[in-house]
């Protein structure tokens, strides 16, 4: 299990159509939600000038990017971009808390807009995800 962060490129996104639009597998490169392969890229050039420091891997043969982060990753897909944080103690540090508020930051400044499924709230600044991540991980290890 993990603690994931949505991104989508969608101007009026909103709880009416924030699941249907997650569930979208391929969209067309007309779509209001297709994110490029060349926009991914830069977001990638983006995050590393911020001194962010990951691996990437790139799936050859579709338009989509992992950064492996030491103890979470950030996918990326033609119609979202989404962090996943295991519910591990060393994701409960500020070290990580700061990376993913540095992410959120170049993501948002690109027009992207967030939505914490856990919570149900949408992400319109950098995200503080320290608390609702222990919270979450709490509920988690006692079940």
């Amino acid at each position: 299990m993990s603690y994931d962060i949505y991104f989508i490129k969608k101007m009026d996104l909103n709880s009416d159509n924030v699941y249907d639009i997650m569930e979208t597998n391929d969209p067309k490169p007309n779509s209001e939600i297709f994110l490029s392969k060349e926009f991914m890229k830069s977001l990638i050039e983006e995050m590393k000038s911020e001194g962010l420091e990951f691996k990437i891997f790139e799936k050859n043969d579709k338009d989509y990017f992992e950064l492996n982060f030491p103890t979470y990753q950030l996918s990326m897909f033609n119609s979202q971009i989404a962090i996943s944080l295991p519910y591990w103690d060393e994701n409960s540090n500020e070290g990580v808390n700061n990376e993913v508020k540095q992410i959120t930051n170049v993501l948002l400044n690109n027009d992207l807009k967030g939505f914490d499924p856990q919570t149900e709230n949408f992400i319109t600044e950098p995200y503080d995800f320290s608390q609702k991540f222990t919270e979450t991980k709490t509920a988690v290890d006692e079940q």
